[in-house]
């Protein structure tokens, strides 16, 4: 959330630091009476006329007019990112403990399963689960499922 806001701000400081320079030197021009359609007198006031910071800093409109445009640029592909973040989700599934019974020997034993393990084998159309060792006879079977109860709540 944060990284979207930040990239979101960068791009509107950006974009507004690039329309402001660019203004800036556009309205040098239209102050100094430079028509602006007339390219080739408005392309010499812009490569000759300089511009003043402060400090003893000072450079040509036209350099200003492309950091405007480079900025501008940069802003407008600051906002256009996408830079959601994914969020890790932890699910928690609740267990549930199946009585399940050996189709071989009729044995019941209890075995801790989640819902949603439960779920991706069938249950509750299939009533039989994966194969599992007996505990009693030994053998492998596919034991079904008699009876599901949930967790008593602490």
């Amino acid at each position: 959330m944060i990284a979207r806001n930040s990239t979101r701000i960068f791009g509107l400081v950006f974009t507004s630091l690039g329309l402001a320079s660019i203004i800036v030197a556009l309205s040098n021009a239209w102050a100094s009476g430079v028509s602006f359609l007339d390219l080739s007198t408005f392309n010499e006031f812009l490569w000759t006329n300089r511009f003043h910071i402060g400090f003893g800093i000072e450079f040509e409109l036209i350099y200003l007019i492309i950091a405007g445009a480079v900025t501008i640029l940069l802003g407008v592909s600051l906002l256009a990112r996408r830079t959601e973040r994914i969020e890790e989700v932890t699910v928690i599934t609740d267990d549930v403990t199946a009585t399940l019974e050996c189709t071989v020997c009729g044995y019941r034993w209890k075995e801790i399963f989640s819902e949603t393990q439960l779920e991706s084998m069938g249950f509750p159309r299939n009533r039989k689960i994966s194969r599992r060792k007996c505990p009693a006879c030994g053998r492998f079977t596919r034991p079904k499922i008699m009876e599901v109860r949930a967790p008593r709540a602490f």
